[in-house]
């Protein structure tokens, strides 16, 4: 994967809590024909949303052709894709919520935009916003919405953190536009196995001794 620029913590906006880990944002991904660019990361689950229906852990709006006025498909995107703003069905912010926690989330955005904005949501409760501004600067590219433009945006949590939702912002204005959204799953840090063994270790002694 080509990572063009890398972005830490320091530099967004977090609320609502303290950041348990310094969540990492890159540029970069892999292109496929017809698709745009899909993620790079290994082991990662993709959305694509060439069905045409929208997850059931989404809000959001999901068009199956290009329409330049409003919501336009990602550069070289033939597919469905994921779109949130102010008209023609769509609404904002759209969210994807995982109830398990992820420890990496990427999606391909099209023509970028100072009004776009991405809301992560933590396990800790914080939030951290990724601008639009900033999602341009990690491609090098201007956020002027130019419809040419694509970029593959990854997210990592960092360790020890997850993503518990990601919030799609595009307010009093269309759109924010999307595809080929990606997704690990967070795991649980060694000390969550220890006390949960050692419940379940308490749970069968206390069976025991009930049963004698």
């Amino acid at each position: 994967m080509k990572i063009l620029t890398t972005l830490a913590l320091a530099t967004l906006t977090v609320a609502a809590g303290t950041a348990s880990a310094v969540p990492t944002f890159t540029a970069g991904g892999t292109a496929l024909a017809g698709e745009g660019l899909v993620t790079s990361v290994a082991g990662a689950t993709t959305i694509n949303f060439n069905d045409g229906l929208l997850p059931g852990n989404y809000t959001g709006a999901v068009f199956t052709s290009n329409h330049p006025s409003y919501a336009a498909q990602p550069p070289n995107d033939l597919t469905a894709f994921y779109s949130v703003g102010v008209s023609d069905g769509q609404i904002t912010p759209g969210t994807a919520t995982f109830s398990g926690g992820l420890s990496y989330f990427g999606f391909y955005m099209g023509s970028p935009d100072t009004y776009n904005s991405i809301v992560f949501s933590m396990g800790d409760n914080s939030t951290v916003v990724l601008t639009g501004s900033q999602m341009a600067a990690l491609g090098g590219v201007s956020p002027n919405g130019d419809q040419s433009v694509g970029l593959y945006i990854n997210a990592w949590a960092g360790q020890g953190a997850s993503f518990t939702s990601v919030a799609f912002h595009s307010p009093n204005t269309n759109a924010f536009e999307s595809d080929n959204h990606a997704y690990i799953a967070a795991v649980p840090e060694p000390g969550t196995y220890a006390m949960l063994l050692a419940g379940l270790g308490l749970l069968g002694f206390m069976l025991r001794r009930k049963a004698s």
